[in-house]
């Protein structure tokens, strides 16, 4: 009987020791579900992909010449808009986060957007996208042609750009958007007009020349010009010793891996589904 109540107490420690080791892990996954979630929020990334679906929306209109019947077009704009849109990108983007991220890294990252510096920039960085303050762009930039800016100005925020990469970050989204687009128009074409997906990657690779990273970088730096405009040289200085320390350049680094990560997988999965155009296409 002592035997008995031996073996079933190691048995009951046994299986204590594995409810416990469970147990922890879930905790520390729901605390990386939670630390990401703040990441999400305070840095801006919520706001910021959440304009993803008019971009896609605006780029579906640009494409819709080439396909000869209208519900063609419209099957490949639900494609597309299923597969490319803001939840999407916030699901992948913070499954990167939570597989990847270092979690004591990402609560500085957080600790670092509640200072009142921080939460300051990131307001007037959100503001300006929204629809009331987008209607003041056309008269700055007119403005600009009699007032040009500064060399100072211009060069702080081409290190702004640099240190957030700005043109990296916006060049591989726009490539991502292009190959899931044109595995879609390449889907409707006759079977022997169609070209293998390795040349339609070739393809979108040799139409983004150096010219055009180039000039999505003026663009950029133009931009910020007006995304900044009441921003102060010194708070702007402040702004950018932020990105060059050690926890700025880790979260720019991230979330650089977490945008192309999130965009490389909705390609797929929208390429994936564009074999579904060949129904409508015969």
């Amino acid at each position: 009987m002592k035997q008995n109540l031996k073996s079933n107490t190691m048995k009951m420690k046994f299986v204590m020791c594995i409810a416990v080791a469970l147990l922890s892990m879930n905790l520390m996954a729901q605390s990386s579900q939670k630390t990401v979630a703040e990441v999400m929020q305070h840095t801006g990334l919520n706001d910021q992909l959440t304009q993803l679906d008019d971009m896609i929306q605006s780029k579906m209109e640009e494409k819709k010449s080439v396909f000869s019947k209208p519900e063609q077009f419209e099957q490949f704009k639900k494609i597309m808009t299923s597969g490319m849109n803001s939840t999407n990108a916030k699901k992948f983007i913070s499954e990167y986060l939570e597989k990847y991220s270092n979690e004591d890294t990402l609560k500085m990252v957080v600790a670092l957007y509640r200072d009142p510096f921080m939460q300051e920039i990131t307001r007037i960085e959100t503001e300006s996208s929204t629809p009331e303050i987008q209607k003041e762009v056309p008269a700055f930039f007119e403005n600009l042609k009699i007032i040009p800016p500064s060399p100072v100005r211009v060069k702080q925020l081409t290190n702004l750009n640099n240190e957030m990469k700005g043109t990296e970050i916006t060049v591989k989204m726009i490539q991502n958007v292009i190959l899931a687009m044109l595995k879609g128009v390449n889907n409707i074409l006759p079977a022997d007009k169609q070209i293998s997906d390795t040349e339609l990657k070739s393809d979108m690779i040799s139409f983004f020349k150096p010219e055009f990273t180039q000039q999505m970088n003026n663009q950029l730096i133009a931009y910020s010009l007006f995304i900044y405009r009441d921003v102060s040289i010194e708070k702007l200085n402040r702004y950018l010793e932020v990105w060059n320390a050690p926890t700025g350049k880790y979260c720019m680094d991230q979330i650089f891996k977490a945008y192309n990560y999130s965009f490389s997988k909705m390609a797929e999965k929208t390429g994936g589904s564009m074999s579904e155009l060949d129904t409508s296409r015969k």
